[in-house]
């Protein structure tokens, strides 16, 4: 089984304090975390934003050059591209736009790579939702993408790959949904010109039941979280995993590493 962190809303007004308070003793285990950053965020975007009443722009991670340097010095820190400004306009998420251009996705991912001078191959839509329009800018950039629970059935591309998918987890979804809530589907979606992988939020009830699950199935198991909206209450759930998860004999991987090895 293989075990993945994915922390979401890593932003130009995020500070290496923020990831020092709550993931120090989980780098001390050498366990990598993937941090979900936002590549123009604006005060007005709808996630941790250290209460800016600042001018209505967008506000590089390339200019938080603290921030920077210690991700460049953590190598157990991977970039992951969460959305381009994670605007909520109208009641639609950023990446659930219709409308979205299909060159978004591209703009964030060479503004991330520019920033921290690594690859960032994967992407995280903000609030686990994405058109087509949205998958189709993601394929524009050249990434795969970690998402909630949806794979596989909220899009459809015209393509085969989709097709196969779809049959797949609405089989999947099926045989589940008779015996309780679906738990996350635990293998790599090929859907031809990406890949995806589901995940769990740290805060759902059945977090636990899908690490066992994942075990079971000799899959792979990914709990996303917020580090601005820790708790103590919710560091004591994550590290409960972790316990867990090395009873199982998990192996911690890097985000990227589940696309890698597939």
């Amino acid at each position: 089984m293989k075990f993945v962190i994915r922390d979401d809303d890593l932003n130009y007004f995020s500070a290496p304090e923020d990831i020092d308070r709550w993931y120090s003793d989980i780098f001390a285990q050498s366990i990598p975390v993937g941090f979900s950053t936002i590549p123009f965020v604006k005060p007005t975007s709808d996630v941790y934003t250290a209460g800016a009443k600042a001018e209505e722009r967008e506000y590089s991670i390339v200019n938080n050059e603290k921030l920077i340097s210690y991700v460049q010095n953590n190598p157990l820190i991977e970039i992951l591209q969460h959305g381009t400004t994670h605007e909520t306009k109208g009641g639609i998420y950023e990446y659930q736009n219709k409308d979205l251009s299909r060159g978004e996705a591209r703009r964030g991912r060479e503004e991330l790579e520019r920033a921290f001078g690594i690859p960032v191959p994967v992407f995280v839509p903000p609030h686990d939702w994405i058109s087509t329009a949205g998958v189709r800018a993601v394929e524009a950039a050249d990434m795969n993408v970690i998402r909630g629970r949806g794979a596989g059935l909220r899009n459809f591309l015209p393509r085969l790959a989709y097709v196969s998918v779809f049959i797949r987890m609405l089989l999947f979804k099926l045989t589940h949904i008779l015996r309780g809530k679906v738990p996350a589907y635990t293998k790599v979606l090929d859907f031809g010109k990406h890949k995806e992988v589901c995940s769990y939020r740290l805060e759902d009830t059945d977090v636990f039941q899908g690490l066992e699950y994942a075990y079971k199935k000799n899959g792979i198991f990914v709990v996303a979280t917020h580090v601005h909206f820790y708790t103590e209450e919710k560091k004591e759930r994550l590290l409960r995993l972790i316990h867990r998860a090395r009873e199982l004999n998990a192996d911690f991987v890097y985000p990227s590493d589940l696309f890698d090895s597939d």
